[in-house]
């Protein structure tokens, strides 16, 4: 008897292994990857003209930017809006140093690095390294765009002014 139990568990393995779907092959997204990668090179151009109608263009038209100790900014108008607010004040240079992008279907995500250097106007520029993901989504055009841009320092926040006394 006991070895024909040991010979139905074979059997049962052999058939279950032989139902069973092979794996997925993973699908080939290095050309979308390269395609996120110049929209954040485009991006990093774009947001050192100080224009914002030109860096609008990376962006899609429901963007949603999460810039840090603000409000969420959200449509392309309002990025606009915002963007030209900014750049007002100061301008800026971004270089990413890092960039991991995972591709599902027509979404992706954008974990990253980068150094921003902010000139206040008037004043001496100054260097933070950031880090922040974006949610990108590709178009009916293929073309892919910013659809949700989170980002913040990494510098510890600024102490808080002493109580007086």
């Amino acid at each position: 008897m006991p070895g024909s139990v040991r010979w139905t568990m074979f059997c049962l393995s052999v058939m279950a292994g032989a139902c069973a779907k092979p794996a997925a092959t993973p699908a080939d997204t290095s050309a979308d990857e390269a395609a996120i990668n110049a929209v954040l090179q485009r991006e990093s151009m774009m947001l050192a003209t100080g224009n914002a109608d030109s860096v609008l263009t990376v962006y899609t038209d429901d963007v949603k930017f999460l810039p840090p100790n603000e409000p969420m900014v959200d449509g392309a108008a309002a990025a606009k809006a915002w963007a030209g607010g900014m750049f007002a004040q100061m301008t800026l240079t971004a270089k990413y140093t890092s960039s991991i992008v995972a591709v599902s279907g027509d979404m992706a995500v954008d974990r990253y690095t980068a150094t921003l250097t902010i000139t206040p106007k008037g004043g001496a520029a100054m260097s933070e390294q950031i880090k922040g993901i974006h949610v990108l989504r590709k178009g009916a055009d293929g073309s892919w765009k910013i659809a949700v841009d989170t980002w913040n320092s990494d510098a510890p926040p600024a102490a808080p002014p002493s109580a007086k006394q």
